[in-house]
């Protein structure tokens, strides 16, 4: 009886390794993710008509966290979702993961500027600045 249990179990794992290594699923695109880098910018390269993803970090607990400096191009971005990921250390007030969707419209290049703040502090620097260049391929 142990046996077969354990065949059971261990025939459910490869199957569950197998769904999540195979990739998206029937109607989910795959999506590129960018990661924020300690230069202050990146640039980044992306299809027309296909999603993508920024990711950055940030301490929330400290009161900061990222906004747009200034929105994106209407006509070529559109903001779709902002998901949060837990912290990978565990504590709490750690530094959170944040990954920002959008979807593109046209192509052409534009810029997503953002700034690290408080958002009750009026009249305050950013502690921080971050700009993703974004070169949109036809």
């Amino acid at each position: 009886m142990k046996g077969r249990f354990f065949l059971i179990i261990t025939f459910g794992l490869v199957g569950l390794w197998a769904a999540v290594m195979a990739g998206p699923g029937p109607g989910e695109e795959e999506m590129a993710v960018f990661n924020m880098t300690d230069e202050g910018e990146s640039c980044i390269q992306v299809q027309a008509g296909k999603p993508f993803a920024v990711r950055f970090y940030a301490r929330p607990a400290t009161g900061y966290n990222w906004e747009f400096a200034v929105d994106p191009d209407p006509a070529l971005l559109e903001f779709v979702a902002e998901k949060v990921e837990e912290s990978k250390d565990g504590l709490v007030g750690g530094l959170e993961s944040f990954v920002w969707t959008f979807r593109v419209l046209a192509a052409g290049e534009t810029e997503i500027s953002m700034k690290y703040v408080r958002p009750w502090e009026k009249g305050v620097e950013p502690l921080k600045r971050y700009v993703f260049k974004v070169k949109i391929m036809p």
